[in-house]
């Protein structure tokens, strides 16, 4: 493979793995009664998603930031 194309497939590798923290996270506010069908942070209250957290193990694998920010006191 030449060093362009060498480039061109690490440049795309990493843009498909933009990282969780690109974006900031944010959780619906305390008192919110609609959420998202989606399983992501800005779809649930931050204790909803800490406790997702704590009984799904793929959820904390896929969002260990997500997580982390959701279990902080």
């Amino acid at each position: 493979m030449s060093c362009s194309m060498n480039f061109l497939l690490v440049f795309l590798v990493n843009l498909a793995g933009i990282p969780e923290t690109a974006e900031s996270i944010q959780f619906l506010p305390d008192d919110a009664q609609v959420s998202c069908r989606a399983i992501l942070p800005q779809c649930f209250r931050r204790e909803d998603w800490a406790r997702l957290c704590q009984t799904d193990h793929s959820i904390r694998e896929a969002h260990p930031v997500a997580c982390a920010r959701a279990e902080e006191p």
